[in-house]
């Protein structure tokens, strides 16, 4: 085992810097906790869905019909729950798959 010696005031500037870490942590967890509960209840539109996730408005059709991600509609306009697209985004559940990039193909070659 290796002893490693060092100066008091380096030991004490070591300690008030862990201190200082550890509350810049405790504050953006907090700060985060305050964002994620703000935009619970915010709802989105078709095209910042769209924007937030990189897809496009066929693909925002597609999860919709089946059943990836959940709407309402308000006065026949789409809405999206903030809080559902940020799950999307954390779970990486927009992915591609064979058929995405067979269909992909047949749009384009039109």
């Amino acid at each position: 085992m290796e002893v490693i010696t060092i100066e008091t005031g380096a030991y004490q500037d070591l300690m008030r810097k862990l201190s200082q870490l550890c509350d810049n942590i405790q504050f953006f967890s907090r700060a985060k906790e305050t964002i994620e509960a703000e935009n619970r209840d915010v709802w989105l539109n078709s095209k910042e869905v769209c924007e937030r996730l990189n897809i496009s408005t066929r693909t925002l059709h597609r999860m919709k019909k089946e059943r990836k991600i959940g709407y309402s509609v308000l006065r026949g306009r789409y809405r999206y729950k903030h809080a559902d697209v940020e799950k999307i985004l954390n779970e990486k559940h927009v992915v591609s798959t064979p058929e995405t990039f067979a269909e992909l193909r047949q749009i384009y070659k039109r």
